[in-house]
């Protein structure tokens, strides 16, 4: 699986766009899969999303986004596909 954020930079308030995917390479047959999205800075979670889609539908292969930080500083992007894995990126946010 993969994550990446539309840019590497961005400014407090500004929208961070956050795309995680299973790579096209992965065969998958599950039924469901459970996407897990974190935003962390210095460890701690800023925000989180948990999203469930079943075969088929939106967001089983891949899912979209947006986040506004409230605060500068260095972030890391994490996303787990419950049955698949983890990838992360990072993003930094200026004043």
């Amino acid at each position: 699986m993969a994550v990446e954020v539309e840019e590497g930079e961005c400014r407090v308030g500004g929208a961070v766009v956050i795309r995680a995917c299973l790579r096209p390479e992965v065969q998958c047959f599950c039924l469901e899969h459970v996407w897990e999205i974190r935003i962390l800075k210095a460890g701690h979670v800023v925000r989180e999303w948990r999203l469930a889609a079943r075969a088929g539908e939106p967001g089983y292969r891949y899912i979209t986004l947006e986040w506004r930080p409230e605060e500068s500083g260095e972030y890391r992007v994490e996303a787990r596909l419950v049955s698949h894995g983890t990838a992360s990126a990072s993003i930094r946010v200026l004043c």
